[in-house]
């Protein structure tokens, strides 16, 4: 075994398999709630399930929050017991989430989301630093799109064919990924660190402090801040599609078979994949960082026109899902998993994409959260179908032009020489 993951094409086979499994069981325990209904329970006037939804996120928003310094600040000692430690937490919360009675388990969904937000930013510390990382993090990536899918047909398939309970249902599927989630964080452990190769192609990862942190955003601020607000709408459409899909498809199509919230993530998801591939090709970390952008924009551009044609009746619900989730998911995990590496590559940082990634995050789960109350306060759309149409619209064109913004501003900045950080004393 050990040979296997020290050969180099053993090695990423192995790293691959390893980030994969590893994010696509947390979301066994974090989007089985998505797969409840809950159309008979209301709470302060508010369809129950928005209000798990809205729970949930403020858990994970708070997590993201704190992320910001705990993952840029992180150290390899001890990765595999926080992890293990927070999925943990999260599946207990829960069981409490089950056997409480209703309405007051909802407050339980906070703390299921609450450990769940670190576990990207420990994954990815795994296998950020590499000429592969590309690769890895795809993989990664596309892992939260299939399992999403794959959790909503196990869920659904439990309520109605199982005739387990809505709020127990989330506690099952949970448990029955213990065994895999325990061994595919084992594999993350095995992955050998970054070589020598590795670190001169994309420079040394190293934890952030608070003053490198700052400094680094004030020498980018316009361009982050336009890329961050690119996130931002991108995180709401991903979120409330991911969260709401079953909502979404049954205003399309109300006598859905549950496997087909399985079949669209897969497909969507294999398309993406070998999409991005081609982006693992590019060496040169100048051209791959801007072709990210062209990427970026021409995915959220799919989104309007398959919107539009929907619309006007030229596609079916099947098909305007599929081409809108691979134009939302190719723009959005091309900013998650390839973005800030090769930010970070091209403009010669030495630091880790941590602070980046969960400055975004939070960004984003806030946005989600904000629109979701805004919706149940001032019933933005008379049904999901309408409101994710307006959504769609309006998440692409603001998008499209922020990335705009961010491809001309780094295009400037990138004849700026590289900033040059404090160093930070490892204790």
């Amino acid at each position: 075994m050990k040979s296997i993951i020290q050969s180099r094409v053993g090695g990423v086979i192995w790293a691959a398999i390893a980030a994969f499994t590893t994010y696509a069981c947390m979301y066994t325990y974090r989007k089985p709630l998505t797969a409840g209904l809950f159309e008979e329970y209301e709470l302060w006037g508010i369809n129950y399930k928005i209000i798990i939804i809205i729970t949930q996120v403020l858990g994970y928003l708070t997590s993201k929050f704190i992320g910001i310094k705990i993952i840029s600040e992180l150290f390899p000692k001890n990765r595999r017991i926080l992890l293990l430690s927070l999925v943990g937490a999260s599946l207990f919360a829960l069981f409490l989430f089950g056997i409480t009675p209703y309405p007051y388990n909802f407050i339980w969904v906070f703390f299921n989301g609450l450990p769940l937000g670190l576990i990207w930013g420990i994954v990815f510390s795994y296998i950020e630093g590499r000429r592969v990382t590309d690769v890895l993090a795809t993989f990664l990536s596309i892992s939260f799109i299939i399992s999403s899918g794959i959790v909503k047909s196990i869920g659904r398939t439990l309520v109605e064919s199982w005739h387990i309970s809505e709020f127990w249902m989330p506690f099952v599927v949970g448990s029955l990924f213990i065994p895999l989630m325990l061994f595919s964080s084992w594999m993350l452990e095995k992955i050998p660190e970054p070589d020598t190769v590795d670190k001169a192609s994309r420079t040394e990862r190293k934890p952030l402090n608070k003053t490198q942190r700052n400094a680094l955003f004030s020498r980018y601020w316009l361009g982050l801040t336009a890329i961050l607000t690119v996130n931002l709408v991108m995180t709401i459409g991903r979120d409330i599609k991911d969260s709401f899909l079953i909502d979404i498809w049954q205003t399309l199509m109300a006598d859905a078979d549950p496997l087909v919230y399985s079949q669209i993530e897969t497909i969507v998801g294999i398309i993406v994949l070998v999409m991005l591939a081609f982006i693992t090709l590019i060496k040169n970390n100048n051209s791959a960082f801007f072709t990210i952008h062209g990427i970026m924009f021409l995915g959220l551009a799919s989104v309007v026109a398959s919107t539009f044609l929907f619309t006007q009746g030229y596609l079916s619900p099947f098909v305007w899902i599929i081409i809108h989730g691979v134009g939302l998911y190719l723009s959005y995990i091309a900013f998650q998993s390839l973005y800030f590496e090769r930010f970070i590559a091209t403009f010669q940082i030495s630091g880790n994409v941590g602070y980046f990634i969960y400055l975004s995050d939070f960004l984003g789960y806030l946005g989600s959260c904000l629109i979701l109350i805004n919706k149940e306060l001032f019933d933005i759309a008379l049904n999901w179908k309408d409101f994710f149409i307006g959504l769609s619209y309006g998440i692409s064109l603001i998008g499209m032009v922020a990335v705009l913004i961010a491809q001309v501003y780094f295009f400037n900045k990138l004849k700026s020489p590289a900033i040059e950080l404090q160093p930070q004393q490892n204790f």
